[in-house]
């Protein structure tokens, strides 16, 4: 008889005991009855009965059920990891990292597992002649190399089981081990810079080597990524390659198939069904797969024999997760690669001030692709547009960048117009009582989108009909104030009649194939002008693209978050990064009130490192990070006096500790006060030390446990604050 230690998916910090009448595996899948339900549950521990002293074992509950699924060690080690260092119970842990098929106590019967088996002739195969053109087909094919089930159900047409067992037991053919993904289709010369990093990372495989990969846009970072996949590949290892957003992974999977298309490359994101998802997450543990190209998420994924993981943008905050589990991906993949003793290369055009510290201080390795990959490729030119000397029309463009646009078109060349918020205008508004439209769950304005003529938050989702006159005043002339990506793109359809016009943003790329048919339509020449937010500035390679413009971009300058600054000169980098990357010169045009910020200054000089040391000094004297480290407790409640009851008890929790090496900030509402109906409040906690500041979040989390009438969550490494 046997105790073991169940973790389930409930939000407490302590663990469940059971009796078992077999040994168990750490990470095994069981069923055990909870508070009268049945629920599944993980294994995180075990000892012999005779060995357990914690209560009596004629109290404790049997285990229901053993089921076949086992988390591998590592993966449960992480979650350990991720569960104490983003103070979150263990078990919510290992239910967000696993598929969601996992955490049902549904059978999973009906999933049948692509048939991975593959077949070569036998030498009695080589003189078999068959019979049919089909089969002649088949048989010519295995001449010339071994094939998989797929690929024979592919030639026949049909499933070819009964085939293939009859020539299995004629001994036709035989079944191999599927053949390593070795060959790459394309050698491509590697330039000086890519070639030493290349030779450099490559004689690291095998030990943990953090690798800070520094390249300006277009200098050929995936060049890099491909050229160490084939070494990795080559030692029969698997790679992780985690890309911040989804939109990437249409052109990078295509990419990775075009260079190693032996290579099985899966894709995981949030477009994958729970039972694509599963089925990979089986084939990764079993090395059935060489390749996994996901967002945040795949961070989890377990692998058989894990060689090297890539993060892609590795600055990008979509890496972070803000609701349950906050974890940042990257940190993950970082503890992940030291444990499994493994290298990880993070990629960027404009690396995180973390990162950056990270090698100042010796932690991190740093190599720079100092030049662009296309031989004549040079960065764009950056023209800064003074708006008080350019005034803009009601599209919010100036003369200089119409005049742009104008003669990009006339070259046949693609013009990017670049503006970071979607809908037709972010305001409406009432001019005889000042009504503007607000969300009734959010602290924020609604959105105005002409096409549908409805009012959207972009917060909460939640929309309206536009109102047919003020619902204060009764006015009928309501008026729109700002601009958004529908209102440019109805301004320049009607500026330039003739031009195929594009908008990019999340109301037009809301399905799984939308952003294919856009590559396709750049790549055949059919667009003329893009318009779109942010959603284009990572990551895209559009040959033809040799202007870019700028616009409504100062909203970042005087922004409350200490980070704005930093995020809006990377999102300026790597959209004005798109121009100009291959033999066609490339120009951007920016447009501003405030010229002389340093922001633009160090942006204009493409001065990156500049921008690093101002942005780095300007920290230190602040005591933010990199210099410092934070952590924010989350309070949110549908009841804004039950909020207002736990922060002033939290001020009364912070007297009671010790607040040594710490800086405890009030407890105050949140910027955006209300959100999804629920009003928001968060204290601010700063210390130099990391150990300090998880030591104070340990003596604090009973206290929480206490505040019990709404929710409270601890975002350790906030990115929001």
């Amino acid at each position: 008889m046997y105790v073991v230690n169940l973790v389930f998916d409930i939000p407490l910090h302590h663990h469940y005991s059971y009796l078992s009448h077999q040994p168990l595996e750490i990470g095994q899948r069981v069923s055990a009855k909870l508070r009268n339900k049945e629920q599944i549950g993980f294994v995180i521990a075990i000892v012999e009965a005779n060995q357990f002293s914690d209560y009596p074992l004629d109290k404790l509950q049997h285990i229901s059920n053993i089921h076949s699924d086992i988390i591998p060690k590592d993966i449960v080690n992480l979650c350990n990891f991720a569960a104490t260092y983003y103070h979150h119970s263990y078990g919510s842990t290992i239910f967000c990292a696993i598929p969601a098929l996992l955490r049902k106590i549904s059978s999973r019967a009906d999933i049948t597992l692509p048939n991975n088996k593959h077949y070569q002739l036998t030498k009695t195969g080589q003189t078999y002649k068959p019979r049919g053109k089909k089969l002649i087909n088949l048989w010519h094919q295995l001449n010339l190399s071994s094939l998989s089930w797929q690929q024979i159900k592919e030639t026949l047409g049909v499933k070819p089981d009964k085939l293939i067992n009859d020539w299995l037991s004629i001994g036709i053919i035989s079944e191999i081990s599927p053949p390593i993904a070795t060959n790459i289709a394309t050698d491509i010369v590697a330039n000086e810079e890519q070639a030493k990093i290349i030779n450099i990372i490559g004689n690291h495989l095998g030990e943990f080597h953090p690798a800070l990969l520094y390249g300006i846009t277009g200098s050929g970072k995936t060049e890099v990524f491909l050229q160490l996949i084939h070494k990795v590949l080559l030692n029969k290892k698997q790679i992780l390659v985690l890309i911040p957003e989804i939109n990437l992974t249409p052109q990078l999977a295509a990419r990775f198939q075009a260079r190693v298309p032996s290579a099985r490359i899966k894709v995981l994101n949030s477009e994958v069904s729970e039972k694509e998802r599963y089925i990979t997450w089986l084939q990764a543990k079993d090395g059935e797969t060489d390749l996994i190209l996901g967002t945040r998420l795949s961070i989890f994924t377990p692998f058989a024999r894990l060689g090297l993981i890539i993060v892609d943008e590795e600055h990008d905050a979509s890496f972070k997760q803000n609701d349950s589990l906050r974890y940042h991906a990257r940190d993950l993949a970082i503890y992940r690669a030291k444990t499994l003793n493994i290298p990880i290369m993070m990629a960027s055009a404009t690396p995180s001030l973390e990162s950056l510290y990270n090698y100042k201080l010796g932690k991190f390795h740093l190599y720079k692709l100092t030049k662009r990959a296309v031989s004549n490729a040079i960065l764009p030119e950056i023209n800064i547009v003074n708006l008080t000397h350019y005034p803009v029309n009601q599209a919010g463009i100036s003369n200089p960048a119409l005049d742009a646009i104008k003669n990009c078109i006339s070259r046949k060349e693609l013009a990017l117009v670049f503006i970071n918020r979607r809908g037709y205008a972010p305001i409406l508004s009432c001019y005889d009582c000042g009504w503007i439209s607000q969300c009734k769950n959010c602290s924020s304005r609604m959105v105005y989108h002409n096409n549908s003529n409805k009012l959207k938050c972009h917060h909460c989702g939640y929309q309206t009909r536009v109102p047919s006159a003020c619902p204060k005043c009764h006015n009928q002339y309501l008026h729109t104030i700002g601009h958004g990506t529908q209102k440019l793109e109805e301004f320049l359809a009607n500026q330039f009649p003739n031009a195929k016009i594009r908008r990019i943003d999340r109301d037009t790329t809301n399905h799984k194939d939308d952003w294919q048919e856009l590559y396709q339509e750049i790549n055949q020449h059919k667009i003329d002008i893009l318009v779109g937010t942010q959603m284009l500035a990572k990551g895209h390679d559009f040959p033809n693209l040799t202007l870019v413009v700028g616009i409504n971009i100062d909203n970042a300058l005087f922004s409350y978050d200490f980070r704005a600054s930093e995020d809006m000169f990377n999102i300026l980098t790597q959209v004005t990064g798109r121009a100009g990357r291959a033999a066609k010169p490339g120009q951007v045009i920016l447009q501003t009130n405030y010229p002389d910020h340093p922001v633009y200054q160090f942006l204009q000089k493409h001065d990156f490192e500049g921008f690093i040391n101002y942005t780095l000094k300007e920290r230190k004297q602040n005591q933010l990070p990199p210099f410092a480290y934070q952590a924010l407790v989350k309070l949110s409640s549908t009841n804004e006096k039950q909020l207002l009851r736990a922060m002033h008890e939290l001020s009364i929790i912070n007297k009671k500790l010790n607040c040594k090496n710490i800086t405890v900030f009030p407890p105050v509402p949140a910027v955006m006060y209300k959100l999804h109906n629920r009003y928001r409040g968060q204290m601010l906690l700063s210390s130099r030390s990391r150990e300090h500041l998880h030591s104070y979040l340990n003596q604090l989390e009973p206290f929480l446990s206490e505040i019990n009438y709404l929710t409270v969550a601890i975002d350790v490494d906030p990115l929001e604050v």
